[in-house]
């Protein structure tokens, strides 16, 4: 079964900033990062209605903490049941003189659709590439990567050793997606830039495809 996932088609287009500062063009505009699948396409999206519209306020941590469909699909339902995906999506935030702002976005966006491939993945998300680069030297002199994890990571993984369980990587953008894609059971990413941050990966066994 092919799942409704979405690819960015005209730019981000920022409507102003949801704090106090003033209303400039961010240095760096939020940038989708990680995103959930959409519920089965009503009608209207399943005959060929493949572009969304959306308006999304990106909080400065990168959740997206409102957010409207312009383009109404005609199924509340479906509208309602996509809202709350779109709302588990993770951007890298907007960065104003230096530091993460919240925003207000608009995007225009196709839907497309994908055989979901599911892995076992850890990670270890580090906020450097310097940092990274420390990390994945440590790793290819044989440490433990659970205790890097639990060590270095900045994501709630790390309470894990790093692990994510099974994770279908279509979330992940084309970019990241190549990566893990290439990667053997029991083998380590070098470090791949995802937003802001950047993350080693770690392929495990147990990988699935959805049935």
């Amino acid at each position: 079964m092919k799942l409704a996932y979405i690819f960015i088609i005209v730019p981000l287009i920022a409507l102003g900033c949801a704090t106090t500062q003033p209303v400039d063009m961010p240095d760096k505009l939020p940038h989708l990062v990680e995103q959930e699948p959409f519920p089965p396409l009503p009608p209207a999206l399943s005959q060929g209605r493949l572009q969304i519209d959306l308006r999304l306020q990106v909080a400065e941590d990168g959740t997206v903490s409102k957010g409207d469909i312009l383009n109404a699909s005609g199924d509340a339902a479906w509208d309602s049941l996509a809202l709350t995906k779109i709302k588990k999506w993770r951007f890298s935030p907007a960065v104003y003189n230096g530091k993460p702002m919240a925003m207000w976005i608009n995007i225009a966006a196709r839907i497309k659709f994908e055989e979901p491939l599911f892995m076992r993945l850890s990670e270890i998300v580090c906020p450097s590439i310097a940092i990274a680069d420390s990390v994945h030297a440590l790793l290819t002199s044989g440490a433990d990567f659970g205790l890097l994890a639990t060590n270095f990571s900045i994501s709630q993984s790390k309470d894990q050793r790093g692990d994510l369980g099974q994770i279908d990587i279509c979330r992940y953008r084309d970019e990241v997606r190549k990566v893990l894609t290439d990667l053997k059971v029991d083998q380590v990413s070098d470090p791949v830039a995802v937003g802001d941050r950047y993350v080693i990966f770690k392929r495990q066994s147990e990988d699935i495809r959805f049935q």
